[in-house]
C-alpha cells in the first residue's frame, strides 16, 4: 500500500495521484448493486436477498461492489434511510470485500435530491419548469447553478460521514456518467469569460469569428452560423468539454472538504476519441476529465455501437481502440471501466447478448491494455423499468448465469496475481499519433458530404488497426493540449493522419523533433489549416512545406480510391496500394526522393524528406483511411516498412502460418515480462512465441490461467516458446 504523502501549501492540503492511501493495489473485479431496491417490499425481504448475493459475489471472486444509490429518502421524515445500505455495507466488511459509493449518476436527481428539495430553494421549480415541460428529471440537475451544491455538500458529507471511515471503503465514483449541457444565462455568462481567456481581446475574437460585435455582452454561440467562420461552433463545442471538466473539479474539491483520503473517480459514458462521433450527449472529451479524478474512469458499452452496424457484434481490434485510447488519455493514471455492460440492454433488444467466451475475451483484452479493473454493471437484472429483463451477470431468478460464470473464472486468477497485473505496466510505445481535437470537430462539420463526416475517424482507426495487427502498440498524442518536444522525444516515428489542423508552435516542435533525427509520416490534407480556421496559404503550412520538402498546391476529392506505385522499400520489390477519396498533388523540392507515383500519370505521390538527423514523409493519399474498410489493401505493407525503417520493433511475435494472427500484448514488471496472447478468432493457432525480454535471464514461462509450464530457449534477448492457443483463448505468460 502506498504511504500517504501531505504537503501543506498555504493551510491546503496537497495529495498526488499515487499517494492516496487507499488506491488499489490489485485488479479490480467488481459490480453494482443495490439499484432499485424498493423492489423488495420489506427491509427482511432486502436483507434475505443481500445475504444470498454477497455470499454469492464472495464464491464469484468479486471484490468490489458499487453500491447505487447509496441511500434512501424516507418521504414522511424528509431524511436519508440508511437502514438497507448499512445492511449491506456491513455484509460487504464482512466477506473482506471493497465498496464503491456511487455519489452522483448523470442528472437522476431524486436519488440524492428529493423533490421537496426542489420545492425549498426559491425559484428552482419554476425555473426548471418541473410541473410541464420537462417532467424527466434526469435533465434537471444543473450541476452548474450554485443554488445546487448546498444540496452537493450536504449528500456528499451525509454520506461519508457515514461510510468514510469503513476498512472496506476503496474509492469513490463521484460522478458516474458525467455529460453536463446546458444553455442557460449563467453557462452563456462562462462562456463569454472563456472567451475573454482564450483571445485576449473583443478584437482578436472578431477576426476569429467573423463576426462584428461591439460588446463582450453580444457574444452568443446562438447568433452564429458557419458561413464566415467555423470557430463560433468550434469555440461553443471546446468549452462545453472544459465545462465538464471544471463541474468535476468543483465536486472534487467539495467531497475534498470532508475526505482528503480516499481515490476519486468519474467515468464518461465515451470519449469522442473513442466512440468518433459529435460531441454532446453522451460524448465529452475525455482528456478534460482526466486532471480532476485519481483514477480514471469509462462506461463501455460496444452493443451501442452494435445498433448502428446492423447487430454485427463488435470487432476485437476496435475494442483495443477504444482502451488505447482511455490509456493514453490517462497518461500515468491508473484507468478502470467503471460500468463495462453483462448483457442485452432489455429483455427485447436484439444486439448486445453476451456469452461466456466473450465476456472472457473483452476482459483480458482491456487488462492486455493496461485496464487496471472493471465494474460489471450489474449483479441483478433489472426487475423493472425501461431496461426490464436486460443486464446482470446473474439470471433473473439470482442464480449465475453462463457470464458471471466468466467473470469468476477471471476473478479466480485475479484472485492469485492480481497485485502483479495491476503494478506491472504494458511497454512504452515507440510509435506516437498526433491528434487534434479542432480538426476533428471541423471534419464533423461538413455534414453536406456524408461520405467525410468520419474521415479523420477512418485515418486514425485504420492506421492503429495496421499498426495493432502487427503487433505495434501506439500513443495518442493530442496536438491541442501544449504537446512539448520532451514528450515527443521517446517516441521513434510519429503519424499526422488527416490532421488537416496543425498550429504553428507545433509544427516548430516537430522540425525540431525531426531533425534530431525522429521520423515522421503525414498524408492527405496535412496542415492546411490553423487552429483558428484560416487556411494557410502554402500547403503544408506553418512553415512544414520544408520539412517535407514538398508543396501540395491542389487536390482531387473523389468517391473512389487512387493507385500509388511504391519503389523498392526495405529490398522489396515495387508495390501498388490504393488511396481513398483525397488525391494531392505533390510537388517536391530539390533533394527530396520520390518514392512512389500515381499509376495513371507517373507523376509523385510519395515524397521522403531528409531533414538533419530525421525523415520525413508525406503521403499525397490517405493512409488510414485507405486500410480501415480494405484489408487486403497493401497500404498496410507501406505503413508497416516505414515503422520498421524508423527502428520499431515489435514486443513480441506470434510466428505461424498466413493469417493466423493472435492479439499480442507485453507488461513489464521487475524481473519479469507479462506476455498476454488472445485468440478472439474461431480457429486454433499454432507457431511460435518469440519476446524482447531485454536483459532479463529468463527461468520460466508459464501460463498463469492454465497453469502450464512451456519449454523455451533463450538467445541474447529474445525468447522463443512453441505455443498452441484454441480459439477464443487467452494465454497470459509469466516470463520470470
Amino acid at each position: 500500500m502506498k504511504a500517504l504523502a501531505l504537503f501543506a501549501v498555504s493551510g491546503i492540503i496537497l495529495f498526488t495521484t499515487r499517494c492516496y492511501a487507499q488506491m488499489p493495489h490489485s485488479i479490480i473485479i467488481g459490480t453494482v448493486y443495490n439499484v432499485f431496491n424498493e423492489e423488495f417490499p420489506t427491509n427482511q425481504d432486502y436483507f434475505n436477498e443481500v445475504d444470498r448475493d454477497v455470499a454469492l459475489m464472495k464464491k464469484t471472486n468479486i471484490n468490489h461492489v458499487m453500491i447505487f444509490p447509496m441511500g434512501e429518502w424516507n418521504p414522511e421524515t424528509k431524511k436519508l434511510d440508511w437502514t438497507r445500505t448499512d445492511y449491506l455495507v456491513k455484509k460487504i466488511e464482512e466477506a473482506h470485500m471493497k465498496f464503491v459509493p456511487l455519489l452522483l449518476k448523470e442528472e437522476q436527481c431524486y436519488d440524492y435530491f428529493p423533490i421537496w428539495e426542489f420545492r425549498e430553494i426559491p425559484g428552482m421549480w419554476k425555473e426548471y419548469n418541473l410541473d410541464n415541460d420537462m417532467p424527466d428529471n434526469r435533465d434537471n440537475v444543473d450541476f452548474d447553478d450554485p443554488r445546487v451544491y448546498p444540496l452537493v455538500k450536504n449528500y456528499f458529507k451525509a454520506v461519508i460521514e457515514r461510510y468514510g471511515k469503513s476498512p472496506a471503503l476503496s474509492f469513490y465514483n463521484i460522478w458516474n456518467e458525467p455529460h453536463y449541457y446546458s444553455i442557460s444565462p449563467k453557462v452563456v455568462a462562462k462562456f463569454r469569460g472563456w472567451l475573454k481567456k482564450k483571445y485576449g481581446s473583443l478584437a482578436a475574437l472578431r477576426r476569429s469569428w467573423g463576426i462584428e460585435y461591439s460588446s463582450w455582452n453580444q457574444v452568443s454561440p446562438f447568433l452564429t452560423e458557419d458561413w464566415k467562420s467555423s470557430m463560433p461552433g468550434i469555440d461553443w463545442t471546446l468549452f462545453r468539454n472544459y465545462l465538464n471538466g471544471a463541474l468535476l473539479h468543483k465536486l472534487t474539491k467539495t467531497l475534498r472538504k470532508f475526505d482528503t483520503v480516499h481515490p476519486v473517480n468519474a467515468n464518461p459514458v465515451g470519449t469522442t476519441w473513442a466512440n468518433f462521433s459529435n460531441f454532446g450527449n453522451y460524448n465529452i472529451d475525455l482528456w478534460d476529465i482526466v486532471p480532476y479524478e485519481n483514477i480514471v474512469g469509462m462506461s463501455y458499452y460496444p452493443d451501442a455501437w452494435e445498433r448502428d452496424h446492423e447487430l454485427k457484434p463488435v470487432p476485437y481490434w476496435l475494442h483495443n481502440l477504444t482502451f488505447n485510447t482511455i490509456r493514453s488519455a490517462a497518461g500515468k493514471k491508473p484507468y478502470i471501466l467503471t460500468e463495462l455492460y453483462t448483457n442485452a440492454q432489455n429483455g427485447l433488444a436484439l444486439n448486445g447478448y453476451l456469452t461466456k467466451s466473450s465476456v472472457w475475451l473483452l476482459a483480458w483484452t482491456a487488462l492486455a491494455n493496461n485496464c487496471k479493473g472493471m465494474i460489471y454493471w450489474k449483479w441483478l437484472p433489472f426487475m423493472r423499468g425501461r431496461q426490464s429483463l436486460g443486464r446482470g451477470l446473474t439470471r433473473v431468478d439470482g442464480t449465475l448465469a453462463s457470464r458471471g460464470e466468466a467473470v469468476k473464472e477471471l476473478g479466480q486468477v485475479i484472485k492469485k496475481f492480481g497485485p502483479t497485473l495491476y503494478e506491472a505496466q504494458l511497454e512504452k510505445p515507440e510509435v506516437g499519433i498526433l491528434v487534434d481535437v479542432v480538426g476533428l470537430i471541423k471534419t464533423l462539420e461538413q455534414t453536406v458530404e456524408k461520405s467525410t463526416t468520419k474521415f479523420m475517424y477512418e485515418s486514425n482507426a485504420g492506421l492503429f488497426k495496421a499498426l495493432y495487427e502487427s503487433d505495434i502498440t501506439s500513443d495518442m498524442l493530442r496536438m491541442d493540449r501544449g504537446l512539448t518536444l520532451a514528450e515527443l522525444e521517446r517516441y521513434k516515428i510519429l503519424f499526422l493522419p488527416f490532421q488537416i489542423v496543425m498550429r504553428p508552435a507545433t509544427a516548430q516542435i516537430l522540425k525540431e523533433y525531426v531533425r534530431q533525427g525522429g521520423w515522421l509520416v503525414a498524408d492527405a490534407r496535412t496542415a492546411t489549416m490553423n487552429q483558428l480556421d484560416f487556411a494557410y496559404r502554402t500547403n503544408p503550412g506553418a512553415g512544414l512545406d520544408s520539412l517535407f520538402g514538398m508543396t501540395s498546391p491542389d487536390w482531387i476529392g473523389a468517391k473512389n480510391y487512387f493507385k500509388v506505385r511504391v519503389n523498392g522499400m526495405n529490398g522489396e520489390k515495387p508495390f501498388t496500394f490504393e488511396g481513398k477519396y483525397f488525391k494531392e498533388k505533390v510537388v517536391p523540392r530539390k533533394g527530396a526522393k520520390v518514392i512512389g507515383v500515381y499509376t495513371d500519370n507517373g507523376e509523385p505521390a510519395l515524397i521522403e524528406n531528409k531533414y538533419g538527423n530525421g525523415v520525413a514523409i508525406m503521403s499525397g493519399v490517405p493512409l488510414g483511411a485507405s486500410y480501415l474498410d480494405k484489408p487486403d489493401n497493401p497500404v498496410k505493407k507501406l505503413i508497416i516498412s516505414l515503422v520498421e525503417e524508423a527502428g520499431v520493433k515489435p514486443a513480441a511475435k506470434f510466428l505461424s502460418q498466413a493469417g493466423s494472427f493472435v492479439n499480442l500484448r507485453v507488461h513489464k514488471l521487475e524481473g519479469l515480462r507479462i506476455v498476454y496472447l488472445i485468440n478472439s478468432q474461431d480457429k486454433a493457432k499454432h507457431g511460435t512465441l518469440e519476446v524482447n525480454v531485454g536483459t532479463l535471464k529468463v527461468r520460466s514461462v508459464k501460463d498463469i490461467i492454465s497453469g502450464q509450464t512451456y519449454g523455451f530457449k533463450q538467445d541474447g534477448q529474445r525468447v522463443k516458446a512453441e505455443i498452441g492457443i484454441q480459439p477464443d483463448q487467452v494465454m497470459v505468460f509469466f516470463m520470470e
